[in-house]
């Protein structure tokens, strides 16, 4: 085996998550909607944009996440991604995500992050009329979050980021 070809396939492993089980990629197939979500989904009319979901899909396995859900329509887009470590997902690797599929630019945009049993982690969505927009985040990961909310409540505390 050539030296180039077996670098490329050490490569590949680890960005494909083998060899850690941290940083492995979780193979849900479907996660139940939530309200805002299923909301949100509804006023998507218009024509699929398929070349933005596959950039979208493209992104999340390169940030060792699984798009399970990922639609877009005009200028507005929505996407669930699983991660099996949520902590490291949102420190390390969120913000480049959102950077690459410039999902935060969208006339309106929906994330939502499970871990890799499907419960929420992180769900945000902004719209421009209004201009509106919401966040939950877990407890336990808030401050890992490249998102953040605007304010937090006078004396509450949260645990560091364990990533």
């Amino acid at each position: 085996m050539r030296p180039r070809f077996a670098g490329l396939l050490v490569v590949v492993a680890l960005l494909a998550g083998c060899g850690h089980h941290a940083a492995a990629i979780p193979h849900l197939t479907h996660v139940a909607p939530t309200a805002l979500g299923r909301s949100f989904l509804v006023g998507l009319p218009g024509k699929p944009n398929s070349r933005y979901v596959r950039l979208v899909r493209r992104e999340a396995l390169a940030a060792r996440a699984e798009a399970v859900g990922v639609r877009a329509v005009g200028g507005a887009a929505a996407a669930t991604l699983a991660v099996s470590d949520p902590a490291a997902f949102l420190e390390h690797r969120l913000k480049r995500f959102l950077v690459r599929t410039l999902l935060a630019r969208r006339q309106d945009a929906y994330l939502r992050v499970v871990d890799g049993r499907g419960r929420r982690v992180l769900e945000w969505s902004w719209s421009h009329e209004g201009p509106s927009g919401s966040l939950w985040i877990r407890p336990d990961v808030l401050e890992c979050s490249p998102i953040q909310p605007i304010g937090i409540p006078v004396g509450a505390t949260y645990s560091r980021c364990p990533a």
